[in-house]
């Protein structure tokens, strides 16, 4: 008896499925398009255009908006466009077949995707190790260094020799400001929720950058949102973020320009930009620039950014960056307005 061709094409599908090919799918000679015969033309239905309506979610179905993937429903399978799509017990073979390759692609990008976090957090979690190895084995000695440093000072009044003491003196200054940001990145203090004005906050945050843009002849323009309410969450971590993203706005102006500090209110989400018109972000560092240690600065550790999402993930929000290389970069952080203080 000769195999059928629809029947011999799924044999074959099903060995390239076995090989690892988990992009396969089978053709369906019979298969009906939804919106022609159901004569829609929703198109903005997710489903529009494409085929295959019963495995795409959120598609717009006889009136109504069905959610997860609509095969789970059990509804499709009442629906004429499936019955008329799979015929025959061959056609109903083609279309269970792509279901089970589809769900086998979606499980295995699943993985793929759970084991790249488990180790993005395992390598997270050796920095901060590692950042606090450095930044404790390097204290002690800076403090000897500056200990010495004033003793000698006191004990030789020589201006050449002042000078250079007072070089060493503002360098391990620096350094220890620098071990203190490993320490900070490495053991963060624990979230403190409590109500937050979250305007007093970025005032003061572009209060205490303002003598330094104005050396510069930067403006920084506040656009606040005078009716956002206040919430609870962590005060000092909204600060730290806005000054994070403040310096880096500084960094990336030059003088003359204008930077842009907003703050707003929408669907139960505080949002906070800070937007600049220096250089932008390329398209190839975009999804770098929030990693810890990774900079493009002449100085710096690079883990002001890689705070702000820290953060602003610790607080059941999330980081947004706009930019067009070469007309300037808007950073973005939300930040859930919670009405009551978490038990």
């Amino acid at each position: 008896m000769k195999t059928p061709k629809e029947l011999q094409t799924l044999k074959e599908k099903m060995q390239a499925l076995q090989s690892g090919d988990f992009t396969v799918e089978a053709e369906n000679p019979k298969i009906v398009k939804c919106w022609e015969r159901l004569n829609c033309g929703r198109k903005d239905c997710p489903a529009y255009g494409k085929l295959r309506c019963w495995s795409i979610a959120g598609t717009s179905c006889h009136g109504e908006v069905l959610g997860q993937f609509a095969h789970e429903l059990g509804d499709c399978k009442k629906c004429m466009v499936y019955k008329e799509s799979r015929q025959d017990d061959i056609g109903e073979l083609i279309e269970v077949f792509n279901q089970m390759a589809k769900d086998i692609r979606y499980n295995v990008d699943e993985r793929i995707r759970s084991g790249r976090e488990t180790a993005e957090e395992e390598r997270f979690s050796e920095l901060k190790d590692m950042a606090a190895g450095v930044a404790h084995e390097t204290r002690n000695p800076l403090h000897s260094i500056g200990m010495a440093t004033s003793f000698l000072k006191k004990k030789y009044k020589d201006d050449l020799m002042t000078e250079f003491l007072t070089i060493i003196e503002d360098e391990v200054r620096k350094l220890n400001d620098l071990t203190s940001i490993f320490l900070d990145f490495s053991h963060p203090t624990p979230i403190n929720i409590e109500p937050c004005d979250i305007n007093n906050l970025v005032q003061s945050a572009i209060d205490n950058y303002a003598q330094q843009a104005e050396g510069r002849h930067l403006l920084i323009h506040f656009q606040k949102d005078k009716d956002m309410p206040e919430f609870f969450s962590d005060s000092a971590r909204i600060m730290e973020c806005v000054s994070n993203l403040l310096e880096n706005a500084l960094e990336a102006s030059t003088d003359g320009d204008i930077i842009i500090v907003s703050t707003k209110s929408k669907n139960g989400m505080a949002m906070v930009s800070v937007q600049d018109n220096g250089p932008g972000v390329p398209v190839d560092e975009r999804e770098k620039i929030f990693k810890p240690f990774y900079t493009t600065k002449t100085h710096g550790p690079g883990l002001g950014l890689a705070v702000v999402e820290r953060s602003v993930k610790e607080l059941q929000g999330r980081v947004l960056l706009d930019s067009v290389p070469g007309k300037g970069a808007s950073f973005t952080f939300l930040l859930p307005m919670g009405t009551a203080k978490p038990t």
